[in-house]
């Protein structure tokens, strides 16, 4: 089960919109439910390692992996991370897709 948390490409937290995804997460379990749990949307580093510590059992990581080509080895040694240029992605050429610096 892939879990959006927040607005898709927006913000995590929805105070004008609240929802509890631990319910969810506890109603699915409780159902039957026996798939991965994987959670999405601003996940760095810090926050993805708390989430599988705290019972989940995916990140999925979507901004930071296009400017972290080598996001996996640079997860290891704890960085450094660049950072995105969003006016370029899904542009159609190289330029913020594949020419971001790796380690």
């Amino acid at each position: 089960i892939h879990i959006i948390e927040g607005d898709t490409g927006g913000a995590r937290d929805m105070p004008e919109r609240p929802f509890d995804y631990d319910a969810l997460k506890a109603a699915y379990r409780q159902a039957g439910g026996k798939g991965a749990w994987m959670v999405n949307n601003g996940y760095d580093q810090h926050l993805a390692e708390t989430a599988v510590k705290d019972g989940d059992d995916l990140v999925a990581f979507g901004k930071l992996y296009i400017a972290n080509p080598d996001l996996v080895a640079r997860l290891k040694q704890g960085g450094p991370f660049n950072a995105g240029n969003q006016k370029t992605w899904y542009g159609g050429g190289a330029e913020g897709y594949t020419d971001y610096p790796t380690l």
